[in-house]
């Protein structure tokens, strides 16, 4: 009977011991998942953002343009001759010039120039993303989280399915990253772009970013400081005089020139409070619409804290920093400390932005989207070694990202489809009046761009010698340029005098309403764009 309890007892021990075997046989395959399945990883996250893309791409194909929208494809028609306009001082002409290839060429189909223009780079900054952080960080899970991220955020989803400069900035300023780090510190060649000649290709790529969009300029000083840090034993005494003179030219253009003067305009606020609001950007990214909690902010939070822990922990090896893959991390870790430093800066004190749209910020994404990560991955593998089963912190990994995910997706799909009709009232009119005028004549309206781009006309605002407050200089107006419609509407009320909404009661035998649009409200249908025709004595 003994006997038997002792065999029986060795039996259950043994079971036990290859239970336990098991279980940190299969909790090791499971943390070990991702290196093993690297490329069925990266593949799934490219279906899923095309597929997501497409979604969105077919929803929008045909959606009205909005006023920065207008400008730049007005623009584009004008350099093609279809258009009467002339770009403001404080836009870029790259954008419009790219897009005037379109009408050169005679594609007016709008679903095509989106798929073209704006499908096809915004895939193509998401591919950047996985290889731009890949070459920053050797643990591979940071480029994959970052990539899915990208693929959702929410205000680079939106502005994907625009006629906007961020993806076409966005896809330079990724290529220089990427280049400092994979050609210039690694030294490896990548295709025709051999590591001797790298800096002058990120140079080039960063001239090419800021001149797609100006506000791009803002990721330039972080490069700037990191390669000097890399290379600070050779600024000798005349390196540092070769770079005072170029750093001062640069500012004596700004002075003495129109458009950097526009756009210093444009960026310095120094009598405004001191835009701390600015600091809330990541919490806006990341903002929860759904009742589940910003989990990505916190992620965030926490990538960023561990991160300033290891620089001051590491900060003397700021001064051995140079060109070479050694404590890759760490650098990517500098740089990208930098990146953020140098936008929350000009946001903070400079421009002084107490209120401001996100994606002015987008040039810190690699910073905040690594951060976001590694906050993931340091939490996740944490709570697995606490709790002693690596099997925890892949689980955690994984429901943390797909809550991340579920909030972005869910919040780019209320504000793309609840914004895919906004001003369809107003490119409805113009295609009317480019249907029922001719190419000679002109209208007036509050919405310059936008009728400017859908009616082929020239365009005139309400505006007299900078003013809109003088109903008799209007007047005055009318009768030289004599446009043969006048649109008034609700749309742009910065843009429209009080007057004008009841200018037509005070010459209603020359302004005869001829068409009206309506927006639906709780109240029933409301006119909210009328066409006046003029009639002008023979």
């Amino acid at each position: 009977m003994e006997e038997n309890k002792v065999a029986n007892l060795e039996n259950n021990v043994i079971n036990e011991r290859v239970k336990i075997e098991t279980l940190e046989k299969s909790s090791e395959k499971t943390s070990s998942w991702f290196e093993k399945n690297q490329n069925l990883i990266l593949i799934g996250i490219f279906l899923f953002t095309i597929a997501l893309r497409l979604y969105y791409f077919w929803i929008t194909k045909s959606q009205p343009l909005w006023w920065d929208e207008s400008e730049y494809m007005s623009g584009a028609k004008a350099i093609a001759g279809l258009a009467h306009y002339d770009l403001s001082a404080t836009r870029s002409p790259l954008f419009p010039a790219v897009m005037s290839i379109f009408f050169f060429l005679h594609i007016t189909n709008e679903a095509v120039m989106r798929f073209l223009g704006l499908f096809l780079p915004s895939i193509l900054i998401v591919f950047l993303t996985y290889f731009m952080i890949k070459e920053m960080y050797n643990d591979n899970r940071i480029a994959f989280i970052s990539t899915l991220i990208m693929s959702v955020l929410w205000e680079h989803l939106f502005y994907s399915n625009r006629f906007h400069t961020e993806n076409m900035a966005l896809i330079f300023e990724f290529l220089a990253i990427f280049i400092l780090f994979r050609c210039y510190i690694k030294n490896k060649d990548f295709y025709f772009i051999k590591s001797k000649y790298s800096l002058i290709w990120i140079i080039g790529l960063s001239i090419l970013s800021f001149l797609f969009r100006p506000g791009n300029i803002l990721f330039v000083p972080a490069i700037l400081v990191f390669i000097i840090l890399l290379n600070k034993k050779i600024f000798s005494k005349t390196g540092l005089i070769g770079l005072s003179i170029v750093i001062l030219a640069i500012i004596a253009s700004f002075i003495f020139t129109t458009i950097p003067q526009a756009f210093l305009k444009q960026y310095m606020h120094l009598t405004e409070p001191i835009g701390w609001k600015s600091l809330t950007v990541f919490y806006g990214f990341y903002q929860s619409v759904s009742s589940l909690p910003s989990i990505l902010f916190y992620a965030f939070i926490i990538g960023l804290l561990v991160v300033l822990f290891k620089v001051v922990l590491m900060l003397d090896q700021i001064i051995k920093l140079d060109r070479s893959k050694e404590n890759i991390e760490f650098k990517s870790n500098v740089f990208n400390l930098l990146l953020l430093g140098a936008l929350l800066f000009v946001f903070v004190f400079i421009m002084r932005a107490n209120s401001f749209e996100y994606r002015w910020f987008f040039p810190l994404l690699p910073g905040m989207l690594a951060f976001t990560s590694m906050g993931v991955l340091v939490f996740s593998d944490y709570i697995g070694t606490l709790s002693g089963k690596k099997i925890v912190a892949t689980l955690l990994i994984i429901l943390i990202v797909l809550m991340g995910v579920y909030n972005q997706a869910n919040h780019a799909n209320q504000i793309i489809k609840m914004k895919v009709d906004s001003y369809s009232q107003v490119k409805e009119s113009g295609l009317w009046i480019k249907e029922n005028s001719l190419t000679s004549d002109s209208i007036i309206s509050a919405s310059v761009p936008q009728h400017s781009y859908y009616s082929e006309r020239k365009v005139l605002d309400f505006y007299v010698n900078g003013s809109n407050e003088n109903e008799s200089a209007f007047d005055l107006k009318v009768s030289e340029y004599q446009p043969k419609y006048i649109v008034v509407s609700a749309f742009e009320p910065g843009f429209t005098p009080q007057w004008a909404y009841t200018y037509a009661d005070r010459h209603n035998s020359t302004m005869i309403p001829i068409k009206v649009y309506t927006q639906s409200t709780s109240q029933g249908d409301q006119p909210v764009l009328v066409i006046f025709q003029m009639i002008y004595p023979k």
